[in-house]
């Protein structure tokens, strides 16, 4: 794994979690920021991929200079998204749940 390939796979998801901490305005212990970094990731890595693949009909990824620039400017964008989507989802949505138990 060449660092073209290193900066333009993990770099987008670690500007997304500074990104992140940065709105949200707290300090985020060392496991939550492994897992932020990993769900950024995985999510933006995969919309860029889907998105090369089925709208431009690319199958191999040759990470040159010109497509790695391309690439990390695309991802850094997707992952901003995804950071503010999370933090959307996060403030806005309230999941309650209500344990009823029956004694015999």
């Amino acid at each position: 794994m060449s660092f073209n390939e290193v900066m333009a796979l993990i770099m987008p998801s670690i500007i997304a979690c500074l990104f992140y901490s940065k709105v949200t305005n707290r300090a985020l212990p060392l496991f939550e920021i492994i897992g932020k970094i990993v769900f950024f990731m995985v999510t933006t890595n995969c919309i860029c991929y889907a998105t090369l693949i089925f709208l431009r009909k690319t199958i191999i990824f040759e990470y040159t200079p010109t497509f790695t620039l391309k690439y990390c400017l695309t991802a850094t964008f997707i992952a901003l998204l995804m950071a503010i989507l999370y933090i959307f989802i996060e403030l806005n949505l309230k999941i309650r749940f209500k344990v009823e138990s029956t004694d015999e």
